[in-house]
């Protein structure tokens, strides 16, 4: 009888322990964000010519992708149109160093009609690894490239061109904590 007594006190405690962890992790995930931040030594060269009053927002794509990037794109449109008051420069990341400038034009012309984004290669291998840190898929393997497998990260990189957010979608809750992150730091 005893151990029968023992038994459930060790299954109740096991059960509080369980819903008491489960209960702590998604209070971690409500107050905790989605996005990623890192520090970017390239942004004040690279978007040199872009108003420093704009923010920059990039999707790493694959040329001719007709599954993730028109998502992507899409969202890109409905998040210009959702934040009329900011001003944003839109780059689509061009993964594979192979593609050709007609090619790439080719595929943003259509997108280009309600959205005002340029391809965007990186330069240096820096570049590159920095995008690779953030989720970017860069394709090294046609065969990859042909099935349309990469991330689906977006990045932003806010006026003082100090750090990349990489967030996995583009929601509001994001967007205001980012803009709340940036307008408390020192100038």
């Amino acid at each position: 009888m005893k151990t029968e007594v023992n038994r459930w006190k060790q299954i109740l405690l096991w059960t509080f322990v369980f819903f008491f962890c489960f209960g702590l992790s998604g209070f971690v995930h409500f107050v905790s964000s989605n996005y990623r931040k890192i520090s970017c030594e390239f942004c004040q060269s690279k978007f040199e010519n872009v108003p420093k009053e704009n923010w920059i927002v990039i999707y790493p794509g694959l040329v001719g992708c007709g599954k993730k990037c028109p998502l992507a794109l899409e969202a890109l449109r409905q998040f210009r149109i959702r934040f009329k008051e900011t001003n944003f420069n839109f780059y689509f990341l061009v993964t594979d160093a192979n593609e050709k400038e007609e090619d790439i034009q080719n595929y943003l012309q259509y997108y280009q009609t309600s959205l005002s984004i340029e391809a965007l290669r990186p330069n240096t291998n820096d570049e590159v690894q920095t995008y690779r840190r953030l989720g970017a898929y860069l394709p090294e393997h046609e065969v990859l490239k042909q099935r349309d497998e990469h991330g689906t990260q977006f990045f932003l990189i806010p006026p003082n061109r100090k750090e990349i957010y990489a967030l996995p979608k583009l929601e509001k809750s994001d967007w205001a904590k980012i803009q709340k992150e940036i307008s408390s730091q020192p100038k």
